[in-house]
């Protein structure tokens, strides 16, 4: 009977912690298709881009950019 409950447990335990992974490789996902969204703003730009709007961009990327590094680390928690 201990047996099975310690093995429930750790199976609870397993599924938690791969809902949390799962959550954040959602939040990676997700930034990385705003960053793509960017960067294809970017590069169809035929210059009517205003240099602030290009600002605004880039200061957004850069964001991301620190969000999934965040994110990543976040992740290599779970693997330690």
């Amino acid at each position: 009977m201990t047996n099975e409950k310690e093995e429930q447990a750790f199976l609870e335990a397993q599924l938690q912690w791969v809902k949390q992974r799962d959550d954040l490789l959602a939040q990676v996902e997700e930034k990385l298709y705003e960053m793509k969204h960017i960067a294809e703003q970017v590069a169809l730009d035929d210059t009517s881009m205003l240099e602030n709007q290009k600002l605004r961009l880039n200061e957004r990327f850069l964001q991301l950019k620190n969000e999934v590094a965040e994110l990543e680390n976040q992740l290599r928690i779970f693997y330690n």
